[in-house]
């Protein structure tokens, strides 16, 4: 087992076992940041799996915005006034 700290991240070598007939992974303690008995998303991006609570979190706002920043146009788009019938 290895691990090694940068900023955030950690990494810890581990393999994948059989938990009955189910794939599973040990975290080590030091990396369960989430509460007992929080519900986990489960995310397959190519070779990467990634785990995250179900729920957000009020500290995950930074991270969501950063994330906003590749969608964003830079500006508000113009208005077009229509006319409507209020009759």
């Amino acid at each position: 087992m290895s691990r090694t700290a940068t900023d955030h991240t950690q990494t810890f070598i581990t393999r994948q076992f059989m938990a009955g007939i189910s794939p599973a992974v040990r975290i080590p303690t030091s990396m369960a940041a989430f509460p007992p008995r929080t519900e986990l998303v489960v995310i397959r991006e190519g070779d990467r799996i990634i785990v995250e609570p179900k729920e957000k979190r009020l500290g995950d706002i930074p991270r969501l915005l950063h994330a906003l920043n590749d969608h964003f146009i830079g500006g508000r788009p113009d208005f077009e006034e229509t006319e409507r019938d209020w009759s």
